[in-house]
């Protein structure tokens, strides 16, 4: 990781909720959620709030890292319609060695949605890719 990421760094994103980013919109596979109210899914405000903390880190990885999430805790607090534009704010609190910090707070056109705390590890992509195949094929020899 270069140097110079600092407590406070921040990163905003945006996105307009359309139905692919709803309850119903998540997968069929997880059963129930195709009969939940059209809003934006609690799953997509994680992975959102994700997104503008791997935003905060894009200018500070040296070529070959990437990051992965480790931690995740959110309250999603208002239910946002379809057609409303999300927004999340992604602020550095801690830089801890390979580990980075972050406090996300997302709003919608109406006001505030949710709040929570994130923590990215970064990690030397090669090197995951290597021990997440290694670890696929352990299973599949399994088979």
């Amino acid at each position: 990781m270069k140097a110079g990421l600092a407590i406070g760094a921040r990163h905003a994103v945006s996105v307009v909720v359309d139905d692919s980013l709803t309850v119903p919109g998540v997968s069929s596979e997880f059963p129930g959620f195709d009969d939940m109210p059209r809003v934006f899914a609690t799953a997509y405000l994680v992975g959102f709030a994700e997104c503008a903390a791997m935003g905060v880190l894009a200018g500070f990885l040296d070529e070959g890292e990437g990051s992965v999430g480790v931690d995740v805790c959110f309250d999603h607090t208002a239910a946002t319609p379809v057609g409303l534009t999300v927004t999340a704010v992604a602020t550095v609190t801690a830089v801890e060695g390979r580990k980075v910090f972050f406090d996300v707070e997302l709003s919608d056109d109406a006001g505030p949605i949710g709040a929570g705390t994130h923590c990215r590890a970064i990690i030397d992509r090669a090197k995951f890719d290597a021990r997440v195949d290694a670890k696929r094929q352990q299973y599949e020899a399994l088979d």
